[in-house]
């Protein structure tokens, strides 16, 4: 795993808020992304050794298929 990157936030909120990736394969939808990292939350429920407040999604990348095409041209 590679350094996190810290930084210092200058809001007024008493919170510390990490950010981090969930990667799914790309067969998996937004709605369902959130769905399964919803249950992963709920798995600390009543679990005093973890301690955060709220968790909210906030962006979902995509990534397209690429299709590589042929072409042929014919010179003369």
């Amino acid at each position: 795993m590679s350094d996190v990157y810290e930084l210092q936030s200058t809001s007024n909120d008493d919170t510390n808020i990490l950010t981090v990736d969930f990667i799914f394969e790309s067969s998996v939808k937004k709605a369902k992304a959130i769905e399964q990292i919803d249950k992963l939350v709920s798995l600390a429920d009543n679990n005093d050794d973890i301690k955060f407040i709220n968790h909210q999604p906030q962006f979902f990348g995509v990534t397209f298929s690429h299709t590589t095409e042929t072409h042929t041209a014919t010179y003369k």
